[in-house]
């Protein structure tokens, strides 16, 4: 079932261990996600330097139990960009990735609301984000599962590709992200990320 190349996650095998971040204590009722620029971790910044990249941005999500992220993209277009993302969570806890011939691009909260109403908490979707985001989305039952992953573990995630999370009804689970690039911002795509990162991927 799942698709025959992976393009969608790799673990690293990191020399160092990433902070938890504070925020991680916490356990929200609903899911959400918070854009924690300026935050950094010190040793990712540095292993990063030493590769001749930068840290564009840094965010967190939280998945409650029993529920799933909106199966979207990170921009307006399909495309490879990655993340490094780690988990809090059990290991039921999965980003799985998805394939559909139905998408829309999404600027705001209501028609988001409209276009998802089978995949999200209606009651809480406006508490999701301080700030609206414009993403590729497409509705779970218009989609194919191509792949899935636990990310406990440093992970190099492509978010370019439709993807959702996943946390079992038991236990949510929280989510940091690290944005790669490149000193002039631009973005880092999964065939130079397998170079780039070559002497880390496991």
């Amino acid at each position: 079932m799942l698709y025959k190349e992976n393009i969608y996650h790799r673990y690293l095998n990191l020399p160092f261990e990433i902070t938890k971040h504070p925020m991680f204590d916490t356990e929200p009722t609903e899911m959400k996600h918070h854009d924690i620029n300026p935050y950094r971790d010190p040793l990712v910044d540095e292993f990063h330097k030493d590769l001749g990249l930068i840290i564009n941005y840094t965010e967190v999500f939280w998945t409650p139990a029993g529920a799933s992220l909106p199966v979207h993209a990170d921009y307006v277009t399909l495309d490879n960009h990655v993340k490094i993302n780690i988990t809090y969570g059990p290991k039921e806890g999965r980003i799985r990735w998805w394939q559909s011939n139905n998408t829309q691009v999404v600027t705001d909260k209501e028609t988001a609301k409209q276009m998802l109403y089978n995949d999200i908490d209606l009651t809480t979707a406006d508490k999701f984000s301080d700030r609206e985001h414009t993403n590729v989305l497409a509705n779970r039952d218009e989609c194919t599962l191509v792949y899935e992953a636990n990310t406990n573990r440093p992970s190099l995630v492509n978010v370019g590709q439709l993807h959702d999370t996943y946390s079992p009804p038991h236990a949510g689970r929280w989510t940091l992200c690290f944005i790669p690039g490149r000193p002039n911002g631009h973005d880092i795509y999964w065939d130079e990320a397998m170079e780039i990162y070559k002497d880390y991927v496991v």
